[in-house]
């Protein structure tokens, strides 16, 4: 079994869990007003506070928020158990930081250093030699997240660092754009399976201890 650093979709739970914590004190917050300034409705102040809470929760706004949190999450858990299964001499890294961005997964093995992008879109996923697109979209700014990514990763390690899209769903068709591999999660270990060793333990071990330091 390969070696955990981190915790897989650590940064979006903790964006979950801050919301939540943000509709609760609205809430209780609520609940208080009414029993302190209109002492008439203090029978009714748990419902009352309930309601605005609901009237949040079913704003656009909020609930794309919710929705968007909980579904990246989801794929990022998702992809990483994945990871985790990769053998003895693998090492997978969670949610490391880069400075305003973060990276989803990092993969350093026998077979170099991979970052893992994790997209979970719903509607069908066509990669073409050309482009990447969703729901008959063009998807540029993943395709360039990830060698974004990918290139400040390198200037980090001073090695290179191939990027990795995956995309959680069956809804994929296509296995590239351009030089950029696109997998589904349970393609992920034939896929590091079966690439060749690049480099020796020293070199590999080098790369890992800076990637210590970028895990949150």
């Amino acid at each position: 079994m390969s070696i955990r650093h981190g915790t897989a979709g650590k940064t979006l739970r903790n964006k979950l869990l801050i919301l939540m914590a943000f509709l609760l004190i609205v809430g209780v917050g609520g609940y208080l007003l009414i029993r302190l300034f209109v002492p008439l409705l203090a029978p009714a102040a748990p419902i009352l506070a309930l309601f605005l809470v609901v009237r949040m929760l079913s704003s656009k706004e909020v609930s794309r928020t919710i929705r968007a949190l909980g579904k990246g999450y989801l794929g990022e858990m998702t992809v990483g158990k994945h990871l985790e299964q990769l053998p003895t001499g693998w090492r997978v890294f969670h949610d490391l930081d880069l400075g305003g961005e973060n990276v989803d997964h990092l993969v350093i093995g026998p077979a170099g250093i991979f970052n893992v992008e994790v997209k979970n879109y719903s509607g069908k996923v066509i990669a073409t030699p050309r482009g990447l697109y969703n729901k008959g979209q063009r998807q540029d700014e993943v395709v360039k997240q990830a060698w974004r990514q990918s290139h400040r990763l390198r200037e980090i390690f001073g090695v290179e660092v191939k990027p990795i899209l995956v995309f959680v769903g069956d809804q994929l068709e296509g296995d590239r754009v351009g030089k950029l591999p696109v997998k589904r999660p349970d393609e992920l270990l034939s896929y590091f399976k079966g690439l060749p060793k690049v480099w020796e333990y020293a070199e590999f071990i080098a790369v890992v201890r800076k990637a210590e330091q970028l895990v949150k």
